[in-house]
């Protein structure tokens, strides 16, 4: 047995981890057991490391090739994502000495092992959720910025060039990006380009994201928040997309239009039109809350059933939704005195003035982000509920709890943030909070 392997047993000992991922965890220690890299990693980042290869054994066999991804995570440190997130702004010279083959897979790798450095980071306590939910929100902007510039060069016929703006849309918004995300995006172009030009473009960008290679796919793309949803147009002008938010729009998609930011392409023009926008519908002439409470109903009858309290932490009465629609429509009811820049649910409820009475409510929030995102991590894809199993989840967001301590802890959570949901849309007032 090698020293790593016997590094990763002494960590994982006593927990639901040990037996689960000694498979993997041994075959992982076998290949890069001897790596300089791996007599440095620090306690943190080993916990950190030890619990990724127990709980995703097909990453654990994809980094157990990548010895460079093990120097870096020997060198993981607090500030470690940050710095990398402001790399990530740069741009990325080497797609260009590459075929369209190869690019498409160089972005692939790179989010599956950055998801992996951020995993690592997470789960052996270096950094906090919220710091990984930003990396990961950058990763994803990255990769967007990187793909449109591809499809503008492989795109035939004349380029809209500076006039075609990708719009991240709910979490990518406020950089809350988790493991398995979707990237919600809506397309907008200037009056100078043909809409048939705009469309291949943004057609492009999302077949460059979401088609199968080898290295599998970047993103899933979600566009049904765009102008009429799934029977509008693909993309829309800058001004139609105006036109249609301040006289046709229903209140969800102002709501929706609340969690917006540019994240590519032309994203100056398009800021100015959602801050034109925002300064219409802000606040709304009618209090919104009867109608919000009405529409937040159908989503906890449609993707909720058969919740038990404690389950549906996403959809689920007193879930994340709940505090996603207490931010925005405390936006709704009073407007702004500065719009965030990036619209997180915390940025969204200072914004509206209910910074000072929201701090329970937050902390009850990313506990079920944090949930969420273990969740997501140990299933190796996007849920919206706790599965029957919970043992390694438990154990992944407090070591040591327990599945029914957690399902408690969640349940006692959901309880609070329905009830501060509850007492703002009596009172038609995000003040009750």
């Amino acid at each position: 047995m090698s020293e790593l392997a016997k590094r990763f047993d002494e960590v994982l000992a006593g927990s639901p981890l040990d037996a689960r991922g000694a498979p993997a965890s041994s075959r992982f220690a076998e290949q890069r057991g001897g790596d300089a890299a791996a007599r440095r990693l620090s306690p943190p980042a080993l916990i950190g490391l030890a619990r990724l290869v127990a709980t995703q054994p097909e990453l654990a066999s994809f980094l157990a090739n990548r010895p460079a991804w093990l120097e870096r995570a020997a060198e993981l440190g607090p500030d470690t994502l940050a710095q990398r997130g402001a790399e990530l702004a740069g741009p990325n010279a080497a797609l260009a000495a590459l075929d369209l083959e190869g690019a498409l897979d160089a972005l692939r790798l790179r989010r599956r092992e950055e998801m992996a450095l951020a995993a690592c980071a997470h789960l052996g306590g270096i950094a906090p959720f919220e710091t990984v939910s930003v990396y990961l929100s950058l990763l994803a902007e990255a990769t967007t910025r990187d793909a449109l510039e591809l499809a503008r060069t492989h795109l035939r016929g004349p380029d809209p060039g500076d006039e075609f703006a990708v719009i991240g849309m709910g979490k990518i918004a406020g950089r809350e990006f988790t493991y398995h995300s979707d990237l919600d995006l809506i397309f907008l172009y200037g009056g100078g380009t043909a809409i048939d030009r705009a469309s291949r473009l943004g057609q492009k960008l999302i077949a460059f994201l979401t088609t199968m290679t080898g290295a599998g796919v970047a993103y899933a793309v979600d566009t049904r928040l765009r102008p009429s949803g799934q029977q509008g147009m693909l993309v829309a002008s800058f001004e139609g997309y105006e036109r249609y938010q301040t006289r046709e729009a229903a209140t969800w998609e102002h709501l929706a239009m609340l969690r917006a930011r540019p994240i590519a392409g032309a994203t100056a023009a398009a800021d100015e039109r959602l801050r034109a926008v925002r300064a219409h519908v802000l606040p709304h002439a009618l209090p919104p809350w009867r109608e919000l409470a009405e529409l937040r109903q159908r989503v906890i009858d449609e993707r909720a059933r058969g919740d038990d309290g404690a389950a549906a932490f996403k959809t689920g009465a007193g879930g994340l939704m709940d505090v996603d629609f207490i931010a925005g429509g405390g936006l709704l009811e009073c407007g702004a005195r500065t719009f965030p820049e990036q619209p997180s649910v915390r940025a969204m409820l200072a914004a509206a003035g209910a910074d000072a009475a929201s701090a329970a409510l937050l902390a009850d929030y990313q506990l079920l982000r944090r949930v969420e995102a273990c969740t997501r991590w140990a299933a190796g894809r996007s849920l919206e509920r706790l599965p029957a199993e919970l043992t390694g989840i438990a154990e992944l967001v407090e070591p040591g709890s327990g599945p029914e301590a957690l399902r408690e802890a969640v349940a006692a959570a959901r309880r609070r943030v329905r009830d501060a949901y509850t007492r703002v849309v009596a009172r038609g007032s995000i003040a009750a909070l």
